[in-house]
């Protein structure tokens, strides 16, 4: 067995469970980080249209020029979100955050505010109500103002799932890049063991969508390979289907 067929063994084991079960995974695709056209944002739309993965560009809306939104509004797998308003840490010396509980609840609702309608008015019929907070983290006790501000859902990280409070929860489960070290592309068979992991976890309490996150602005060839090889064992898969963040939304 080749480097690449030990790598994906585990997924492919996982795959056949899924199978043999009458069953299909859904995964799904965030990208962080936009702000304008780039050669990697077209590289990355290059490659989801190659295998018909849909993706969520999670745009930083102060920043966000009209050029990515016309990039994207000719581009049918393309949906976008707000990440964050200015993606800017007001945490101080605790963990990163745009919002930490220490700013002003009135502060916080009019910045999401404005989040959300320059999302709306630069991304159109592309916008998805969905929030992502930078860093992947929002303080549970300040969730409520979401709904205020005009979202129905919240993409942060981690195995939470379903909906509280009029509010979705559509997090995503493996990032690829690795932050603690090169702050390229991870280590790719760890990468593709913990995506069997999280599937396996999928499968067995009821389901609910696995999602991966790039950041098209750190790629290196690591991992742009990673995700190459990722669409190209998954999405011809019969036991596999990628969605769209839109009808994770709506149940």
């Amino acid at each position: 067995m080749d480097g690449r067929s030990a790598r994906w063994a585990p997924l492919i084991a996982e795959l056949a469970r899924w199978k043999e079960a009458g069953a299909v995974a859904r995964l799904w695709l965030r990208d962080d980080d936009a702000v304008s056209v780039t050669p990697a944002l077209d590289r990355l739309v290059e490659l989801c249209a190659n295998f018909d993965v849909p993706y969520l560009i999670a745009a930083i809306p102060s920043r966000a020029s009209g050029d990515l939104a016309e990039r994207l509004a000719h581009e049918p797998l393309a949906e976008a979100a707000a990440h964050g308003w200015t993606h800017q840490n007001h945490g101080g010396s605790g963990p990163k955050a745009e919002f930490p509980v220490n700013r002003p609840a009135s502060e916080i609702l009019d910045n999401l505010t404005e989040a959300r309608t320059r999302t709306d008015e630069l991304f159109g019929t592309k916008a998805v109500p969905i929030y992502v907070p930078p860093w992947n983290r929002l303080a549970p006790e300040l969730e409520h103002l979401l709904p205020k501000a005009g979202f129905r859902g919240i993409s942060a990280r981690g195995r939470a799932s379903g909906a509280r409070e009029g509010l979705r929860r559509i997090n995503i489960h493996l990032d690829i890049i690795d932050w603690r070290g090169s702050r390229g592309g991870a280590d790719p068979d760890q990468l593709a063991a913990e995506l069997a992991d999280h599937l396996a976890w999928s499968r067995q309490i009821g389901q609910p969508a696995i999602g991966v996150v790039t950041h098209h602005l750190n790629h290196d060839h690591i991992a742009w390979q990673f995700l190459s090889e990722l669409f190209e064992e998954t999405a011809g898969h019969p036991a596999v289907h990628w969605v769209r963040a839109s009808t994770l939304l709506e149940g």
